[in-house]
């Protein structure tokens, strides 16, 4: 139903009784809808999308229904069966109490750009959360914990969500999480390395997160990304222990420092852009990365030149993709460098502004990408740079997007 400007509760006890069967239930843009109680959906009902109805204040529990809808509506008269709920663009929505029945079968709750909703209860048998745009947002509820059974926790532009949750009990199926925008966000929950589940954790743009917990992250971590962090200080110091670790993402975080200990050794994905990070490159550790493939360099310095030693030390062989991103002063690299990464397939110089010349590249590089480098562009023209002998038999290069061989 899309427009209706008159539907009202009403109207809605009409659709019940007549589409017994229906499984799937679309509401969009019903000005005059204020309320939807639990006995207005079919038994049948499965998924159930709610969007753009500006009057709707409150999805309410059966036993209010007496103060907002006549006593003609029997909002007992069946059990609800509803498996997800979605509902969008709903400014006038402030709460979202859900009655034990319909609690008991959603599984997923996605709730988008309702700029007024405050509190939010959690089914206990939901799998799916995904929360965005609900700038009023303080807490989730209960607030000592999540639902047992959640599995994935997605949470995006909620500017007064101070926390999550007190603490994490018994999320062991708990496999995904992320954070974005939440610029109130200061703390993760104590236990988050209880969390025996969890693959992914992906924070982003928390301007007010300071640390993580003590605990660090569980040993089944398999991706962290950290990205727009500006008071974030430290990483978890067990993070070089977590051997399933396999990709790790350090973006734009200016306050972090160096982790001593170095990075887990099984790690096969590294992004590291953030400029107290830096250290000589012999000294952070790459070396011991003996399972890495991709490598992203990115912002570490103003190195004006990276050395042959300190290249060769530093980078394992065992890669196959490494960029180099956004060195202001970067002027070359030594010759040797990269000559020796026998596995390398992918190399990629974006945004060095006054690098000159290319090393001696490894004869199994197959493609080679330069973004706004002017001075390397004009020393790579074909057939007539200085620097075009070394990419002359690679199979792909890119120049600034556009492949040289292109007319």
């Amino acid at each position: 139903m899309e427009n209706c400007k008159t539907l009202t509760t009403s109207l809605l006890e009409g659709i019940r009784q007549k589409n017994e069967h229906l499984e799937t239930l679309e509401i969009r843009g019903c000005h005059s809808l204020t309320f939807i109680f639990r006995g207005q959906l079919p038994p049948s009902l499965k998924k159930l999308s709610i969007g753009s109805c500006v009057k709707l204040r409150c999805l309410l529990d059966d036993n209010e229904t007496s103060t907002y809808s006549s006593s003609s509506i029997n909002v007992n008269s069946h059990s609800s069966h509803l498996v997800e709920l979605e509902i969008s663009r709903c400014p006038s929505l402030t709460c979202l109490p859900l009655p034990d029945q319909l609690s008991a079968t959603l599984t997923s709750l996605e709730i988008r750009d309702c700029s007024n909703l405050m509190t939010l209860w959690l089914p206990v048998a939901l799998k799916c959360l995904y929360i965005e745009e609900c700038q009023k947002l303080t807490t989730l509820l209960p607030r000592d914990q999540l639902p047992e059974t959640l599995e994935t926790l997605h949470i995006r532009e909620c500017g007064k969500l101070e926390s999550i949750v007190e603490r994490f009990h018994n999320n062991t199926a708990l496999n995904q999480i992320q954070i974005s925008r939440c610029s109130n966000l200061k703390s993760i929950p104590d236990d988050l390395y209880t969390l025996s589940g969890l693959h992914e954790i992906e924070i982003l743009n928390c301007q007010d997160l300071v640390s993580f917990p003590k605990g660090g992250f569980p040993n089944s971590i398999l991706h962290v990304s950290i990205t727009n962090c500006e008071k974030l200080k430290a990483l978890p110091s067990q993070i070089h222990t977590l051997s399933s670790l396999r990709s790790l993402i350090i973006s734009k975080c200016p306050s972090l420092s160096y982790p001593e200990e170095g990075f887990p050794a099984n790690l096969l994905y590294l992004k590291i852009s953030s400029p107290n990070l830096y250290k000589p490159l012999t000294n952070l550790g790459f070396h011991n990365l003996t399972s890495l493939i991709a490598l992203n360099i990115h912002e570490l310095a103003d190195a004006e030149s990276f050395h042959e030693e300190e290249m060769e030390m530093t980078l394992p062989h065992t890669l196959t993709w490494l960029s180099i991103e956004n060195f202001p002063k970067l002027k070359c690299l030594s010759c040797k460098s990269l000559e020796n990464l026998t596995s390398l397939e992918t190399l990629a110089f974006i945004n060095c502004p006054e690098l000159t010349s290319l090393p001696n590249l490894t004869s199994s590089l197959l493609r080679l990408y330069i973004e706004g480098c002017p001075l390397l562009n004009e020393a790579c023209k074909r057939d007539k740079g200085k620097e075009w002998y070394k990419i002359a038999d690679i199979p792909r290069v890119e120049i600034d997007r556009k492949f040289i061989y292109d007319p």
